[in-house]
């Protein structure tokens, strides 16, 4: 089982608590009750992040983790890109790009979309060690430079 304590303990030494660009919000079990219930699929180490770390950005911005799931219809953007109707977005990187979950391939590694190309690129990476990409720490709690 997921366990975000190294995360954590990364975040406080990387982030400035006063800059509200670095609040989360933990999700309780009631909320985190209804996402399974609406997207039964979702991987383990996302619901865990969520009730550890919280949604909300990180690193003044690196990278934005959303409460709930999206897809590009919620985005307003189905009409400019075509995506398999099964690929769901936790969060996105600030710069027009997303990641989610393919649900059709149901292996809770992370899937990015690609604005630039409209593709799909598959990271073959399940959500916490995507997410440590995403907030510059390496496996040891250390940040990439």
């Amino acid at each position: 089982m997921a366990n975000y304590t190294l995360e954590k303990e990364f975040l406080k030494k990387v982030e400035n608590n006063n800059d509200k660009q670095n609040e989360r919000e933990i999700l309780n079990k009631d909320q985190i009750k209804n996402l399974l219930l609406k997207y039964p699929k979702l991987p383990q180490d996302y619901l865990i992040y969520l009730q550890e770390i919280g949604s909300g950005s990180f690193r003044e911005c690196q990278f934005n983790i959303a409460s709930s799931l999206f897809d590009l219809e919620d985005l307003g953007l189905n009409n400019y890109y075509e995506l398999k109707s099964n690929v769901w977005f936790f969060g996105d990187n600030y710069s027009g790009d997303f990641s989610g979950f393919d649900f059709d391939k149901n292996d809770g590694n992370v899937v990015e979309f690609w604005h630039e190309s409209g593709e799909l690129y598959y990271t073959n990476k399940p959500f916490q060690a995507y997410i440590r990409e995403q907030m510059l720490m390496d496996e040891n709690g250390k940040e990439i430079l």
